[in-house]
């Protein structure tokens, strides 16, 4: 018996969704995006044309209306994620959020609550997972290849023009934050999952704010892991280099790691032995993760287990979130959990 095609809708139809999300979509077998909603209904209809998708509007209500919708994926400003994934759970759909999941940890954690009472899944946009190199080194130190691993230093330092097109981004009420919510989100995340989830105990950091800017464009934390481990995390939307600079390094009694480019040396017997293994790198890495995580969000939906990066999971991260900002705040170590 052929499986039916999960129907999808989609809110926020801005640079995310024309460029990953949409085409992601739209590939998938199995899946049908069936319409489109934005605050601009003129921008949302022309969207629409462009793609070839049978509806579009300017409220998400009338995507909620659609007869047979599964689920719906939410591409909007942060501030929209909470109020429009909560009105899909109890509309009865299930959601994609894009990330940062939500603006702080009370907003993730009203979410949470509302997708245990719709029983409904609702996953976080975290295709960083899905790149094959991130998979791998998670291999590596799953397998215990590093030894323990004592340092883990992430980063995300952007090129300052770059970030000067997204208004909302530089408006608190609309962001909910600046650069730790957008690239640090990316990065906390990548790093603790890679690391296999280990405990956090505290977080101390310290964020810089251009003259101009309502939001943080630069922040450094040190966060304190279970085990004595340590991991850093660099971010800034204001790098003046000739581009961008995004990194995970690990560091173990056993052996080291990066990542970008991918890199393993182990020692052995005595002697340092470069083991990374040979990995195609797609051209566009970021567009080819967006589709693996694409196909893992219907699978998880068809075979109803819970998807890798699943909300109870990110509520996790958004803490973090929460913790960083408030240890800047007081400039002091903050204790988590």
């Amino acid at each position: 018996m052929a499986r039916k095609n999960l129907k999808i809708g989609l809110v926020g139809v801005g640079g995310t969704a024309q460029v990953n999300h949409i085409p992601a979509l739209l590939k998938q077998e199995g899946v049908e995006l069936v319409g489109l909603v934005d605050r601009d209904p003129e921008k949302a209809q022309r969207v629409a044309q462009k793609f070839g998708i049978p509806m579009s509007a300017g409220r998400i209500d009338a995507l909620l209306d659609l007869e047979d919708l599964d689920a719906v994926d939410i591409c909007t400003p942060n501030f929209l994620h909470a109020p429009m994934a909560i009105a899909a759970l109890e509309a009865g759909k299930h959601v994609l959020c894009e990330r940062p999941f939500a603006r702080n940890g009370d907003e993730a954690a009203t979410m949470v609550k509302a997708a245990k009472k719709a029983d409904r899944t609702l996953m976080c946009a975290v295709q960083h997972r899905f790149r094959p190199d991130a998979q791998l080194l998670r291999k590596f130190v799953e397998k215990g290849d590093l030894g323990d691993v004592f340092l883990a230093k992430a980063g995300w330092l952007r090129q300052k023009e770059q970030w000067d097109s997204d208004e909302w981004r530089r408006q608190k009420r609309e962001s909910g934050g600046g650069v730790v919510l957008d690239l640090g989100f990316h990065m906390l995340d990548l790093a603790l999952w890679v690391l296999g989830q280990p405990k956090v105990e505290s977080v101390t950091a310290s964020v810089h704010r251009s003259r101009k800017g309502e939001v943080e464009d630069s922040a450094t934390a040190f966060f304190r892991l279970a085990g004595g481990a340590a991991l850093t995390l660099e971010l800034t939307w204001g790098l003046l280099m000739e581009k961008d600079f995004a990194y995970l390094n690990l560091f173990g009694a056993g052996g080291a790691a990066l990542l970008n480019p991918f890199r393993v040396h182990k020692g052995m017997h005595g002697t340092l032995v470069n083991v990374t293994p040979a990995l195609e790198t797609p051209k566009n890495q970021y567009r080819q993760s967006m589709e693996a995580q694409i196909a893992h969000f219907a699978e998880a939906l068809r075979s109803d287990k819970k998807p890798m990066g699943a909300a109870d999971e990110i509520l996790g991260v958004m803490k973090l979130m929460d913790a960083v900002y408030e240890s800047a705040e007081i400039g002091k170590e903050v204790k988590v959990g």
